[in-house]
């Protein structure tokens, strides 16, 4: 009490302005309608339509018997036999009973599932090869940028090769492949509903 009185009574003049003037208390209800109204941005819901996007589709058949793609997934089904297969962002998938000569993904995976057969090379570039029991790869699987996962050595016959590299969690070869690829080539573009534009 004798401290009180003697702030008051000038001996300390910032600490007996504070004592002298009266308090103002925050009333719980507006900070709680100040938080909401901060908050409510953060709960609305955007109903802006999502930019439209954009993929090149293309697919071509050559007279030898070759199969490239572009932007999709090429699935070379049971019974087909085919010289080569190219996939650009996009898979190469060769199902049980299929033949193949060479196949290769760029931006994609090779996926050889089991009884399926690729009698020259398979080839990933910025993505994995995936050699399942029971396929067979005559000559070298190769992912540069990706994983090989072969569930028996003896699946493949020729090299097993496997490059990457990784820093801070970016694989460089990987990116070092997709700066070396071009933009956008292709043949037609198609939107997210899978329709010509």
């Amino acid at each position: 009490m004798w401290a009180r009185n003697r702030f008051r009574a000038g001996a300390y003049p910032a600490v007996s302005r504070l004592l002298q003037e009266p308090r103002m208390r925050s009333s719980p209800i507006a900070t709680l309608a100040l938080g909401l109204a901060l908050a409510t941005p953060a709960f609305a819901e955007d109903d802006a339509k999502p930019p439209q996007k954009w993929k090149v589709v293309c697919a071509t058949q050559s007279k030898d018997g070759s199969r490239a793609v572009q932007g999709t997934d090429l699935i070379i089904e049971a019974g087909e036999k085919v010289k080569d297969g190219v996939a650009v962002e996009g898979n190469v998938i060769i199902r049980k009973g299929a033949v193949v000569e060479d196949v290769v993904a760029i931006r994609g995976r090779v996926i050889v599932e089991s009884g399926a057969r690729v009698t020259g090379s398979a080839v990933s570039l910025g993505g994995e090869v995936r050699v399942h029991k029971g396929a067979a790869v005559d000559g070298d699987a190769i992912a540069l940028g990706g994983k090989l996962k072969v569930d028996q050595d003896e699946a493949v016959k020729g090299d097993k090769v496997s490059l990457s590299f990784e820093i801070g969690g970016r694989d460089i070869v990987r990116g070092f492949i997709e700066d070396a690829l071009d933009e956008e080539t292709g043949c037609h573009i198609v939107d997210e509903s899978d329709k010509d534009v």
